[in-house]
């Protein structure tokens, strides 16, 4: 029997591990190919919001009544999502037990703790104050649908240590995140999975499943000899002994309560249709849940559904006169021109021409570089620019930020096109700006004057690829003042109130 068990704890830790070092490789490999570091391969960029089934839920109203995601959500988590319901109507919440990065990660901080505090661990919270804070999630997981479905975007985004851990891999960093994250895993040498228990809004949802779900955990009470080996082993603190079938929303189907796991007698505690028959082992449960996501993933990837990068469709307007368009507003850095296109009705010669551009595939994003040379301190033409001149090109409102500049090129198309009347357009005309002749109108690139490599310098650009592409660190410190390798030029000079493009204007001059 110790063998047994054994073995079975042995392939939950491995499931685990398995998609723990999935989502990093996922990560790091995105975040490579964003950096343009050459690989024998082609990866496909995916951010950590793809791979994230959490995403696909609170997308879910703005999918029905819109038809779109929330922005940074991609298609994949809407794939995720569904598997994950599904998952949750057979086993209950097996994507928190066996396969959530942030749970197994918690789980290792609590193995710290165990060591320290022997059977103490996980008593510390009075049960009446522990029974309080289990409602808070619920608050979480009715704020987060809320405020995403209101707002169209990632509201939690800021403060989950999810989000917060996983972005050390991507150089990006989120203060409120990062101290919620430092406060879990000071906890978590305290209570097991803490964040589990009483702030995780994808757990909360997942919870309720444990009230319908096909397979559920149950107590064959003739055979149970009262010696409470299960409800010692529950991470959530759950009294298994104590009822003949586990209902409890804060049961995460990690079955270290079951007679394959804790229960001394076999078949005592187990999961099942009925406690006489149709029982399934917690190594088949674990098993059949990555084997039923893996091949959900494939099979969606077969379909054509499964998509890790945006889908580059602006949010819908809501109401008024212009309800059911897609917002200008909404228009992001990572789109391309050819994605602008499909949610707006504008010739591709006309938008070609406004903005000086060959390629209806390059990134809106890679404006910013190519006019920093030519625009007054504190203007800016980039994406909002793009963002304006679809608007006044539809007629679509959209009230430009005062720092956006539109070029000559773009002005003289809209007066030729007839769609100069916004009261406005007087003084988008005054203030316009024009390429120096012989500019090229492809990004700017940072080069050696050695070895001529070349990056495209954006807002991502960070000190170690300056480096890389031949710069000095002294000279880049001279604009900025002392930096690390993973330090953004833009975080950088916003933080000290300087103009990204003027910072960056200064490093192309080098």
């Amino acid at each position: 029997m110790k063998t047994l068990k054994k073995k079975r704890v042995r392939i939950r830790a491995i499931v685990q591990l398995v998609f723990f070092v999935w989502v990093v490789v996922v990560i790091s490999l995105g975040t490579a190919a964003e950096r343009g570091v050459s690989l024998p391969f082609t990866p496909s960029t995916a951010s950590l919001h793809a791979i994230c089934p959490f995403g696909g839920v609170v997308s879910a109203w703005n999918l029905i009544t819109e038809g779109t995601l929330v922005r940074k959500i991609h298609d994949s988590s809407v794939v995720l999502g569904v598997l994950g319901i599904l998952l949750a109507l057979l086993f209950g919440p097996v994507i928190c037990g066996w396969i959530c990065p942030f749970g197994t990660f918690q789980e290792w901080v609590g193995r710290i703790g165990k060591k320290l505090f022997k059977r103490r661990y996980n008593t510390f919270i009075p049960y009446k104050v522990d029974r309080i804070l289990r409602l808070l999630r619920y608050v979480v997981l009715v704020w987060v649908l809320v405020m995403t479905s209101v707002s169209a975007t990632l509201v939690f985004q800021a403060y989950d240590p999810y989000y917060a851990l996983f972005s050390f891999l991507r150089s990006e960093f989120s203060l409120t995140g990062t101290i919620i994250l430092g406060i879990v895993v000071l906890l978590s040498l305290f209570v097991e999975r803490p964040f589990c228990k009483y702030a995780c809004p994808y757990g909360a949802f997942l919870g309720l499943f444990n009230k319908i779900r096909v397979f559920k955990i149950r107590r064959n009470e003739p055979t149970c000899i009262s010696c409470s080996k299960c409800n010692h082993a529950c991470p959530m603190n759950i009294d298994v002994q104590g009822g003949s079938v586990v209902r409890s929303a804060q049961c995460i189907s990690c079955m270290e309560c079951t007679s394959d796991r804790a229960c001394p007698v076999p078949e005592t505690v187990m999961t099942g249709l009925k406690s006489d028959k149709a029982m399934v082992s917690t190594n088949k449960i674990g098993l059949l849940t990555a084997g039923i996501l893996v091949a959900g993933i494939l099979l969606s990837v077969a379909l054509g559904f499964w998509n890790t990068t945006s889908s580059k469709q602006p949010a819908l307007i809501k109401s008024g006169e212009f309800a059911g368009l897609a917002n200008p507003a909404d228009i992001r850095g990572s789109y391309t021109y050819r994605d602008v296109l499909k949610s707006f009705t504008i010739p591709e010669s006309v938008i070609l021409q406004a903005f000086q551009s060959s390629s209806l595939d390059e990134r809106l994003g890679n404006l910013e570089t190519l006019w920093a040379s030519v625009i007054p301190e504190g203007k800016e033409v980039g994406t909002d620019s793009i963002r304006l001149f679809v608007s006044l090109y539809t007629g679509i409102p959209y009230e430009a930020e005062e720092t956006t500049l539109l070029p000559k090129s773009a002005i003289e198309v809209l007066i030729s096109e007839g769609r100069n009347t916004d009261p406005n357009f007087e003084r988008y005309t005054r203030d316009a700006v024009a390429l120096p002749a012989g500019l090229s109108t492809q990004p700017a690139a940072a080069k050696t004057e050695d070895q001529g490599a070349a990056i495209t310098f954006t807002g991502k650009t960070t000190l170690g690829d300056l480096l890389i592409a031949g710069y000095q660190q002294e000279d880049i410190e001279a604009i900025l003042g002392p930096m690390k390798k993973t330090d953004a030029i833009k975080a950088i000079a916003e933080g000290q109130g300087l103009s990204f493009s003027e910072v960056k204007a200064k490093i192309l001059e080098l």
